[in-house]
C-alpha cells in the first residue's frame, strides 16, 4: 500500500477512533454517576466505578488523571445536561413569561433530570462543596443560573401583569423553594413511587396563585396518566426506543421469574441446559446429590457466555478453558481466591423451573412466586420431545404481547375477568379451540381423546410469558427483548404422551390451533411496528381497547412512568 493511500485510512479512521474514545469516556462518566449515587463521593473508588461500567481498571487512565479527575467530570456532565435540557431551552422562551415557566417546571422535574440517581448524585456533591472548592464552583454555578433565570421569568410575567406589588425575588423564592423540596423527595423514593404529573401541577398551583388566570390546565403535560385507570395505548416511540428498552430491562426483566425449563431435561448428575431470559443467562445443571442449581452463565473474570451449548453434561466440573477456572456442579470455585459463580434464584413448580435475578438485588420486591400461578400445578409426566423454538421478529416485544391478549377468550368463550387488583401480575382464561370443526381440531381430538376433555387452560404471566395446558401437554411462550424494535419469540413444548410420533403431531396441530406463534401472527406484529415507527400509523382515538390489553398497559406504567409519555423524553 502506497504512503498516500496509508495516510488516507489513517485519517479516515481518526473520526470513528474519536467517536470510540467519545463513547468509552462517557461509558465511565455514566458508570461513575451511578457509583455516586450508590456510595457517595468520598466511598466512590475507580474499582467501583468500573466494576459498574464492566471495564479493566487501567482503561480509567486512558480518560482521567484521577479519581477526583473522574468526579469532576461527572458533576461538570450533570451541569451541562442542566444547562442544556432545562436552561437553554426555558431561555428561548423568554419572551413568553407564562410558557417559560411552564416549561421550566417540567423539564426540572423530567426523569431526565430528576431521576433519584442523578438527583442523590447532586447533593451528595454538595455535601462535599465545603471542602472542595471545584465541587462548589460547579453546584454554585448552575444554581446561580437557575436562579438568574427564574427571576427574569417571574420579573417579566409581574410587568405583563401589571402586579407591580408583587416582589420578583419573593416570588422566584417561593417558586425555587417549591422545585427543590419536590426534589428532596424524589431524592428518597424509588422511580415507581414518583407522583411526577401531581408534581408539576403543585408548582403550578403556587404560580397560578400569585397570578391568577396566567396558569390554566391548558398547558399541554409531558405525560399522560395510562396508569390512573383510563385506557390509553402507548405513543408509538414507546416501542422502538434505545433508553426505553434499558429502562424496560432493569425494572421489569430483572425481577421477573421465567421459565428456563423443566426438571426432565437435566435427569443425571453432570446435566445442564441453559437459557438466555430476557435480563439473564442462566445455566441449569443438576449436581451429584440430585439438587438443581441456577447459576449465571457468565464467567466471574469477563462477562462471556461460559457455556454455549444449549443442553449437556458435564463429566465432573463446569470450566473455563479461557481462564483457566474450575467450579462445582453448585457453582463454587475449586480454586483458592477466585470468585464462585454466581447462583440465581430458582423455582421448581411441578418440574418446571423457574429463575430470575437475585433477590438482594432487586428493590421493591413483592416476593411473588411461581406456585401462585397454579391452582392445581403442572401436568404430572412432561417432558420435552424437541428443544425450544425461537424465530426473530422484527417488533417490539410488546406488541406481540399485546397480540395475545387481543382476543384472549376466543370466540365463544365467556368474557375475560381482568383483575382489579392493580398488583395483580397474570391473567388466565379458558378456551376451546376444537369446537370450531376442521381436519386439526378433528385430528387432535382423535389424539387426545382418551386423556381429557379438549379444554385449554391459558395463563398469561406478566410482563411477558404465555403458559397454554393442553391435553397433550403443555407450552410456555416468551416474547424476550433483544433490542429495541426486536424481540425473541421462544416456545417451549412439553408433552405428557409417549414420545413418539403422536406426541410429536399433538405438538404441531396444538401449534396450528394457538395462534399466537404462528408466521402469520409474527408478519402482523412487524407489520404493526413498521407501520407506527416508519410511516406514523396510530390508533384511531378514543377506539376501543381490549380489557385485557388496557390492563397490560396499567401494569407496565406503573412500572416503567415513562411508558405513558407522549413525547419520548430529548437526549442531550
Amino acid at each position: 500500500m502506497s504512503g498516500r493511500k496509508k495516510k488516507a485510512n489513517a485519517a479516515a479512521g481518526l473520526p470513528r477512533a474519536r467517536k470510540g474514545h467519545a463513547r468509552q469516556r462517557q461509558r465511565l462518566i455514566d458508570a461513575c454517576i451511578s457509583a455516586l449515587h450508590l456510595y457517595g463521593p468520598s466511598r466512590t473508588t475507580v474499582e467501583k466505578v468500573v466494576a459498574i461500567a464492566k471495564m479493566s481498571p487501567g482503561i480509567v487512565r486512558f480518560y482521567f488523571n484521577s479519581k477526583a479527575a473522574m468526579l469532576v467530570a461527572s458533576l461538570e456532565f450533570l451541569a451541562a445536561e442542566f444547562e442544556e435540557q432545562v436552561l437553554l431551552p426555558v431561555a428561548r422562551l423568554k419572551s413568553r413569561p407564562v410558557a417559560a415557566l411552564q416549561s421550566l417546571v417540567d423539564l426540572y422535574l423530567d426523569p431526565d433530570i430528576a431521576s433519584p440517581r442523578k438527583v442523590s448524585v447532586w447533593y451528595a456533591f454538595w455535601g462535599e462543596a465545603s471542602s472542595r472548592q471545584e465541587y462548589f464552583d460547579i453546584c454554585g454555578q448552575k444554581d446561580e443560573s437557575f436562579a438568574r433565570l427564574v427571576r427574569e421569568l417571574i420579573e417579566a410575567l409581574i410587568a405583563e401583569t401589571a402586579q407591580t406589588q408583587l416582589d420578583p425575588d419573593g416570588v422566584a423564592l417561593g417558586l425555587i423553594g417549591a422545585l427543590e423540596i419536590l426534589w428532596q423527595d424524589i431524592a428518597f423514593q424509588t422511580e415507581r413511587d414518583i407522583d411526577r404529573p401531581a408534581a408539576k401541577r403543585r408548582c403550578l398551583s403556587f404560580l397560578r396563585s400569585v397570578f391568577p388566570g396566567q396558569f390554566e390546565a391548558s398547558a399541554a403535560p409531558a405525560t399522560r396518566p395510562a396508569a390512573a385507570g383510563a385506557a390509553v395505548r402507548f405513543a408509538a416511540w414507546a416501542y422502538d426506543d434505545a433508553r426505553l428498552f434499558a429502562m424496560e430491562r432493569d425494572a421489569l426483566f430483572q425481577s421477573a421469574w421465567a421459565v428456563a425449563g423443566h426438571e426432565s431435561q437435566i435427569p443425571r448428575a453432570g446435566d445442564f441446559l441453559t437459557a438466555d431470559i430476557g435480563a439473564e443467562r442462566a445455566l441449569l445443571v443438576r449436581d451429584g446429590a440430585g439438587a438443581v442449581h441456577a447459576l449465571r452463565n457468565s464467567c466471574p473474570e469477563s462477562p462471556h457466555t461460559l457455556v454455549a451449548s444449549r443442553s449437556g453434561r458435564f463429566e465432573r466440573s463446569i470450566e473455563c478453558r479461557l481462564h483457566g477456572l474450575e467450579f462445582s456442579l453448585a457453582g463454587h470455585s475449586t480454586g483458592s481466591g477466585r470468585n464462585d459463580l454466581n447462583a440465581l434464584d430458582l423455582r421448581s413448580v411441578g418440574g418446571l423451573l423457574f429463575v430470575r435475578s437475585p433477590k438482594s438485588k432487586l428493590v421493591g420486591d413483592t416476593e411473588r412466586m411461581p406456585d401462585a400461578w397454579f391452582d392445581a400445578g403442572p401436568p404430572q409426566g412432561l417432558m420435552m420431545l424437541e428443544g425450544p423454538s425461537e424465530y426473530a421478529v422484527a417488533a417490539d416485544w410488546k406488541i406481540v404481547v399485546e397480540q395475545w391478549l387481543e382476543s384472549p377468550t376466543g370466540r365463544a368463550a365467556p368474557e375475560l375477568r381482568v383483575p382489579a387488583d392493580a398488583e395483580a401480575d397474570s391473567l388466565a382464561w379458558s378456551v376451546s379451540p376444537l369446537q370450531h370443526g376442521g381436519w386439526s381440531s378433528r385430528r387432535y381430538a382423535a389424539l387426545v381423546e382418551c386423556l381429557a376433555a379438549p379444554v385449554w387452560q391459558r395463563r398469561f404471566i406478566a410482563p411477558n410469558q404465555l403458559i397454554d395446558t393442553r391435553p397433550d401437554g403443555l407450552s410456555v411462550l416468551q416474547a424476550l427483548p433483544i433490542a429495541p424494535g426486536r424481540c425473541l419469540l421462544r416456545r417451549l413444548d412439553y408433552t405428557v404422551l409417549p414420545p413418539d410420533d403422536s406426541a410429536r403431531a399433538a405438538q404441531y396441530l396444538a401449534a396450528r390451533l394457538g395462534p399466537s406463534a404462528r408466521r402469520s401472527a409474527r408478519a402482523t406484529a412487524e407489520s404493526i411496528q413498521k407501520g407506527m415507527i416508519e410511516f406514523g400509523y396510530q390508533a384511531a382515538a378514543g377506539g376501543p381497547i381490549p380489557a385485557a390489553i388496557a390492563w397490560f398497559q396499567r401494569f407496565l406504567a406503573a412500572r416503567v412512568p415513562a411508558l405513558a409519555r407522549e413525547r419520548a423524553p430529548t437526549v442531550a
